[in-house]
């Protein structure tokens, strides 16, 4: 396959093939820099569609998986095809890196799924480069070219929710641990270190508080019918607050 040079991009695109609403600034050595449209969908809130347009940016939340649509419609010839990687700028911010193709006779814009993997918000304006689209001549044209339309120009993003599942469903699998442990494992190794050792401290003040509550019961049913004075149950109400005290400062200094 030999990949198409600036020379051939820009001939091509005044011949109206590769690229539809495309900018002559955008066109690189060997490659075409996609656009951020002014449509976007965010796949962790429930494949929303978002527009855009009002804001004048993208929004993506830290964790957050996207589709970003882009400005321009690739337009692929049957002898060509166009692979789609992220530009580095995005994903030394943050956001995974993508790496997707649009087949020969593919028609329409293009999605680039990406997710934030930082703890910022990220916010890319619209225009904003996105991903560099690479086009290859291959030795003669397909037989059987891409048929259908983008997912952008049908009503939602195309997204398999048949190959989900939630651990509700797979429970009974012996390949899946309990619901805390798995959820442990997506999480940094400092994170789920720390979050272990505070849910050992919480069961260790629950111990505690819950054998005070169980003094403090005992010694006011033992006043209720008068088988202690005041003096003394105030005494052991005291003792038991101190062992809850005791049990949270022992905690801590295990830290």
């Amino acid at each position: 396959m030999t990949t198409l040079s600036d020379i051939n991009i820009r001939d091509r695109i005044a011949a109206g093939e590769l690229i539809r609403k495309g900018l002559d600034a955008q066109v690189g050595p060997a490659c075409y820099e996609l656009r951020m449209g002014t449509v976007y969908y965010d796949l962790t809130e429930g494949d929303k569609r978002i527009d855009a347009a009002p804001h004048g940016t993208v929004l993506i939340k830290p964790g957050h998986r996207v589709v970003l649509i882009t400005e321009e419609e690739l337009v692929v010839p049957l002898n060509i095809i166009a692979r789609v990687t992220s530009k580095g700028s995005l994903f030394s911010v943050g956001l995974s890196p993508v790496s997707t193709y649009a087949d020969p006779g593919f028609s329409g814009n293009i999605g680039i799924v990406t997710q934030n993997l930082s703890d910022k918000f990220i916010e890319l304006p619209i225009g904003e480069s996105i991903a560099k689209v690479d086009f290859s001549l291959l030795s003669s044209e397909v037989q059987r070219p891409y048929r259908g339309q983008h997912g952008f120009q049908t009503q939602i993003w195309p997204i398999r929710h048949q190959l989900q599942r939630t651990y509700n469903d797979l429970k009974g699998d012996t390949r899946v641990q309990s619901e805390v442990i798995e959820s442990y494992k997506i999480l940094p190794r400092a994170t789920a270190s720390a979050l272990k050792v505070i849910q050992k401290k919480q069961r260790t003040v629950d111990v505690a508080i819950f054998a005070a509550l169980s003094v403090n019961f005992l010694v006011l049913a033992a006043v209720s019918t008068k088988y202690i004075d005041t003096t003394v149950s105030l005494v052991i109400n005291l003792v038991s607050t101190a062992l809850v005290g005791a049990f949270a400062w022992i905690s801590r200094i295990k830290e």
